[in-house]
């Protein structure tokens, strides 16, 4: 169970964040904590009666929302805990981001940017891919930009569901997006477009000797385009598969088993309840094609949840070999819960181990660890995967 006094201190963070970004600096007394969770929820709940009280102006954006000082609060402490968390699983949604949950749109309006999740132990948000024939890749915008500002609001510590939101608008209307590239800042000014995302990007690589598939999420119909393009791909002669998880930041886990199980048979990995019961969540055999094919799985550290339980489930079946970067680390099941006001609370109730060695997956420093590891420069990660390949046809 979480620390009671953990939890308050993210709130109050999360409080004190809010109100000096309002133009105000927070005075007042902290409350002295005990771990009691009774005692010190009911401090929190005094403390923040007296921020509402002593600081009682509102956004107007916030007020347009139909919301007043306390229920704002509110919800700015409930993301602070969440946060406080540092659990890449566990995260707030406000009402607006929990109406779109795991229900990606077929067509949008923005960018063609996709955000990575917030790793716990950083603030400032990452774009994870830049989508072919987009405003963001005609601006410039390149994956490993960390976003500081959209429309000049800090986006620091702010969610991928969060940034993204933002970014997005009315088609023809311009965003300015300020990001962090090698140290320094760069500004982007980008017209919004309406766009359709990519799920599924296939090609014949080496001549039609080898089948490139990149998976760019886990969600929507991505596992019927997936299995359809492997088999357009073998009907084309194909001898063996580079599968691109590279920048991939997860989705549905239902989406990502079916997916491993186009390309290997048997437990993907080993999750552990909050009840330290571990379980094998293993590949479903109606997904699974049985033409025998060398396969090689390409990450990187911004491959993150479904991603890396594919790569470790084609590894620990012997079904592949993976290549790139080690991943995010971020490997597990988030249980959302709907709250009162139809916002949204995520919470971990489940993580990830190898289904071979045991391995932790999920956690700072952990991940997938390449079989054959890269750089990073991403043109140079593909030509190693393809010459992996070749040394398994």
């Amino acid at each position: 169970k979480p620390d009671p006094k953990l939890l308050v201190n993210g709130a109050l963070d999360s409080i004190d964040a809010q109100l000096k970004k309002e133009g105000t600096t927070p005075a007042y007394d902290r409350p002295t904590l005990t771990g009691s969770p009774q005692s010190d929820l009911a401090k929190l709940a005094e403390t923040m009666d007296l921020l509402a009280q002593k600081y009682p102006k509102l956004d107007p954006e916030v007020e347009k929302a139909g919301l007043d000082r306390p229920k704002f609060l509110e919800r700015v402490a409930t993301d602070g805990m969440a946060k406080a968390m540092k659990e890449c699983h566990t995260y707030y949604l406000t009402p607006d981001r929990a109406k779109t949950f795991n229900r990606p749109p077929e067509e949008y309006s923005g960018i063609g940017a996709q955000i990575s999740p917030t790793r716990p132990n950083e603030q400032l948000p990452e774009i994870a891919a830049i989508f072919p024939n987009t405003p963001a890749e005609r601006a410039g915008l390149k994956a490993g930009d960390r976003i500081q500002t959209v429309d000049g609001n800090s986006v620091s510590g702010f969610t991928a569901e969060e940034v993204a939101t933002r970014i997005r608008g009315p088609e023809g209307t311009t965003v300015t997006i300020i990001v962090v590239r090698a140290g320094a800042e760069r500004s982007f000014s980008i017209t919004r477009a309406r766009l359709t995302p990519p799920r599924v990007i296939s090609r014949d690589l080496e001549g039609g000797t080898i089948g490139y598939l990149r998976v760019t999420a886990f969600n929507g119909d991505v596992t019927r385009q997936t299995s359809e393009a492997v088999q357009a791909l073998l009907a084309s002669g194909v001898r063996g598969f580079v599968l691109d998880l590279r920048d991939n930041p997860g989705g549905d886990l239902s989406a990502a088993q079916d997916i491993g199980s186009i390309f290997t048979k048997g437990t993907l990995v080993k999750q552990t309840g909050r009840d330290g019961q571990q379980r094998e969540l293993r590949t479903n055999d109606k997904w699974f094609w049985s033409a025998p094919k060398p396969l090689v799985v390409l990450v990187n550290e911004r491959s993150a949840s479904g991603s890396e339980i594919v790569a470790a489930g084609v590894r620990a079946n012997g079904s592949g070999t993976v290549v790139g970067t080690k991943t995010a680390g971020c490997v597990g099941i988030g249980q959302p819960r709907e709250l009162p006001d139809g916002s949204m609370l995520l919470i971990t109730i489940a993580k990830m181990q190898d289904a071979k060695t045991g391995e932790e997956l999920n956690g700072e420093g952990r991940g997938v660890r390449p079989d054959v590891v890269t750089g990073t420069d991403a043109d140079q990660q593909l030509t190693d995967a393809v010459a992996a390949l070749r040394q398994k046809s």
